[in-house]
């Protein structure tokens, strides 16, 4: 599922995206791609705890007749590695976090990539980081201070509410979305003549990065 968001189709639109929110703005745009922006153990541990007393509880009723060792260890184990096949159902981790919890994820997370990627590191501080959390299905927009001046608050969660939207659509969708709102930042920082390309263009695609954000 996740390759199918970045898909080649996606990573053109994004570099489509990218150009033109440069050739219409004076803003540096660096688009972040991550699987997810925090591990959620706790969906791990109540699906396995789930399962484990569920073992339990059908060995001690059921007619068979187990051994001790059995009953104390089998469910356990059974437990064991449901928790660990939660890693496989992404879905079910965002469900059972509350939205609130997947928000704080994404935003910590993101803010930790802005410094990470040095999208801080224009003249301006024209720097603007999109990042995509496809766990969360969830983009956050993390604007420099230069930006932020212009680009307030309200601007960016109606924004961001723009592209998640058009998370389940795939990548290629947020891509186009993300292109849409070139003119409106073309509003707010318009492009000089003297502007220069200061931030490297090319989508960073974390999909498969294994390294979790604290």
């Amino acid at each position: 599922m996740s390759a199918r968001f970045l898909d080649d189709e996606a990573r053109r639109a994004f570099d489509e995206a990218i150009a033109r929110i440069e050739r219409e703005s004076a803003i540096e745009v660096v688009v972040a791609v991550r699987r997810a922006s925090a591990r959620y153990l706790h969906v791990n541990l109540i699906v396995g705890a789930l399962v484990a007393f569920a073992g339990l509880a059908a060995m001690l009723f059921a007619s068979y007749p187990f051994t001790f060792t059995a009953i104390l260890v089998d469910p356990f184990l059974v437990g064991l590695a449901a928790g660990m096949l939660v890693e496989l159902l992404p879905g079910l981790k965002r469900v059972l976090t509350p939205r609130r919890v997947r928000d704080l994820g994404v935003h910590r997370a993101a803010r930790a990539t802005f410094v990470e990627r040095g999208v801080h590191n224009t003249i301006d501080r024209s720097g603007l980081l999109v990042y995509i959390s496809w766990l969360e299905q969830e983009v956050a927009l993390v604007p420099d201070s230069g930006l932020a001046a212009a680009f307030t608050p309200g601007a960016v969660a109606a924004a961001e509410a723009t592209l998640d939207r058009e998370m389940a659509a795939g990548g290629a969708a947020v891509a186009r979305a993300l292109a849409e709102l070139a003119t409106s930042l073309a509003g707010v920082m318009p492009r000089r003549a003297d502007d220069r390309n200061e931030l490297p263009d090319r989508l960073v695609d974390e999909l498969s990065r294994r390294r979790w954000q604290r």
